[in-house]
């Protein structure tokens, strides 16, 4: 085996163990809150929320990426930076406290103003956090931050139901998406000290963020593009079709991500500190990058099939009766998991390479596909033909975001790596041909029928893999 190969698989290892172990945590909290908190209560906070994530975009302005991109950054240059960031998040934060009610107005919200200053909070926090938990990536310290996501997780859990148990409604919800933030940047910054950045102070140095953001100035440009064509659709939602229906379609929009989180954002955070090191020998980042593609291909193609014949049986675990209603989106939606899968996992390499230009290109044309697709959804006034058009948006932006990549950034031509790839993404595809349209009752599930059939089919799927990880190894086979 390669030493790049080894390398990204200490890391990714190192990476999926801490995520994997926040991720069980997170379903695990969100299958209590869906049990204490309304579709309404989660539809509210899912709309802020929107604004939320794009203020902590600004707040790391693409800036964790470039740190990492960095040689090396000396103890001035970091301290400066700190002090840099705690003035961005002030500023951030002010902004949030004087928009949010705009938007909330907009959206026909009601009783948002103490939400409002809570998750202000929020960016604050965001921003401050950004330079640590960069030095612990840079350092591949994946298990440390996957320990303090845990250690904030737990936390923020604690006290929401805490406050949910005092009648403190939908600022509860709000509360956790503080109490996250605040834990992870203690505990980000606490570890920090073991990293070679080291422990940032203020300074005096504010100048030393300008070369970093030079840097991720088509980072960030790509992040924001990315995030509107991503988000839009939650708002224009809300707007048209009310706060009740956001909350059944931002948990449809979650189930789907699952798998991203699983898999992809487990591995992403290893892909650029590992592939930055060989960013002499595209041809080498190729190789590497789709061995692993390719395992995440078959990955995702075998999650959406699951998710699509099991989609009811998947809600009714995580989230209880009452949200049922979402299965049919849910089916459509997981049949972009692979394309997504593969997509997602396309960021480390354009930033390891130093192609964030063309990041920011592939990032405008997603972008315009992707808000197409949106207003084409809303138009219909069908959440069906929304979930479709942006399955269809994915599809397109995969070519494109391809196309690029290998003329582009590797520059190379050759299409047999791409065809195979393609196919193995675009095959859940076929799903549709054997949809069954007949609709069970809901007094039907029950907690231990939906587990049992969901375990039918993943424990044999866990097994073999099981089995040929360990041939793998015994037999030396080079995947």
């Amino acid at each position: 085996m390669s030493r790049i190969n080894q390398e990204l698989n200490k890391g990714i290892r190192h990476s999926l163990i801490g995520k994997y172990s926040l991720y069980l945590l997170q379903i695990t909290s969100l299958s209590i809150l869906a049990r204490l908190f309304t579709p309404e209560d989660f539809g509210t906070l899912a709309a802020l929320q929107v604004l939320i994530l794009f203020f902590q975009l600004l707040a790391t302005s693409g800036l964790a990426p470039a740190i990492i991109h960095q040689e090396t950054i000396s103890i001035n240059q970091r301290d400066g930076i700190f002090t840099a960031t705690l003035i961005i998040g002030i500023s951030l934060t002010l902004l949030f406290i004087y928009l949010t009610p705009v938007l909330a107005n907009w959206l026909q919200l009601t009783n948002v103003n103490l939400l409002t200053y809570v998750l202000a909070l929020n960016v604050f926090f965001s921003a401050l956090a950004m330079l640590p938990l960069a030095s612990l990536q840079k350092d591949t310290r994946f298990i440390i931050i996957g320990k303090a996501e845990i250690l904030a997780e737990i936390m923020a859990l604690m006290v929401c139901i805490l406050l949910y148990f005092l009648g403190f409604g939908v600022v509860a919800l709000a509360i956790k998406l503080l109490v996250t933030p605040v834990g992870r940047f203690v505990f980000y910054y606490r570890f920090s000290a073991q990293t070679e950045i080291g422990q940032a102070k203020l300074g005096t140095q504010i100048t030393s963020i300008l070369p970093l953001l030079a840097i991720a100035k088509f980072q960030l440009g790509f992040n924001i593009l990315n995030f509107f064509s991503r988000n839009l659709d939650t708002l224009l939602v809300a707007k048209y079709f009310g706060i009740s229906t956001v909350g059944f379609y931002e948990k449809t929009y979650q189930i789907m991500r699952y798998p991203l989180q699983l898999f992809t954002f487990a591995i992403n955070p290893a892909l650029q500190p590992v592939l930055t090191r060989y960013k002499h020998q595209p041809s080498i980042i190729f190789s590497a990058y789709y061995k692993l593609i390719y395992k995440l291909a078959v990955l995702g193609m075998l999650t959406a099939n699951i998710i699509f014949w099991y989609a009811d049986d998947i809600i009714f675990i995580l989230f209880g009766s009452q949200w049922l209603a979402v299965s049919e989106l849910l089916k459509i939606l997981a049949l972009s998991i692979p394309v997504q899968m593969v997509l997602s996992s396309t960021g480390g390499v354009y930033q390891a390479m130093g192609a964030t230009k063309e990041m920011f290109y592939c990032g405008i044309f997603s972008s315009i596909v992707n808000v197409s697709a949106i207003i084409l959804g809303i138009y219909t006034g069908e959440m069906t033909v929304l979930c479709i058009s942006l399955v269809v948006a994915f599809i397109i932006n995969y070519f494109q975001c391809f196309y690029v990549l290998h003329y582009y950034v590797f520059r190379i031509k050759g299409l047999k790596y791409f065809v195979l790839l393609s196919l193995l993404v675009l095959i859940s595809l076929v799903n549709l041909l054997f949809e069954s349209t007949n609709n069970v009752p809901q007094d039907s599930f029950s907690f231990v029928n939906s587990l049992y059939n969901i375990a039918n089919v993943v424990l044999p799927i866990v097994v073999v893999a099981i089995i040929a990880f360990f041939l793998n190894r015994k037999m030396r086979f080079k995947i």
